[in-house]
């Protein structure tokens, strides 16, 4: 296992512990996350260590640790570049739903730290665990 691996499960790690001193320890002052399907108002980009740290100061208000496994991570051909699939078993706090996703990320790590990355994952599912009702048009 290369070292970019050990800092994407290092992440996944750190979000199963929702160790928040962890995680500012593991990204790079310069991070930027990208959550563009997250629902309003969480932002789409969140820059800098400041602001990311913020961003995920939220979580243990909001779930349970996050339970991730399944995890695969794939090299990609940037040095640094990884992608990875894995899945969420955790509980939303507020509501006692569980909230179970599957995600597709990919990775920038930079030396030990992590430099950036993208997740994708269903908004439907982080809605409704959340407590809202989605019903189909018409």
């Amino acid at each position: 296992m290369s070292g970019g691996e050990e800092v994407v499960r290092t992440y996944i790690d750190i979000m199963n512990k929702l160790d928040l001193d962890a995680f500012a320890d593991l990204v790079t002052d310069d991070v930027v996350v990208r959550l563009p399907y997250a629902p309003d108002p969480v932002p789409k980009v969140t820059e800098g260590k400041a602001g990311v740290v913020g961003l995920y100061g939220g979580f243990p208000s909001l779930v349970s640790p996050l339970g991730f496994h399944d995890l695969v991570i794939t090299p990609l051909p940037g040095e640094g570049e990884f992608l990875a699939t894995y899945r969420s078993d955790c509980t939303m706090l507020a509501t006692g739903n569980p909230y179970r996703n599957d995600y597709i990320a990919t990775f920038t790590v930079r030396g030990d730290k992590l430099a950036a990355f993208t997740e994708y994952f269903d908004p439907l599912v982080f809605v409704t665990a959340g407590g809202a009702t989605v019903q189909a048009p018409g």
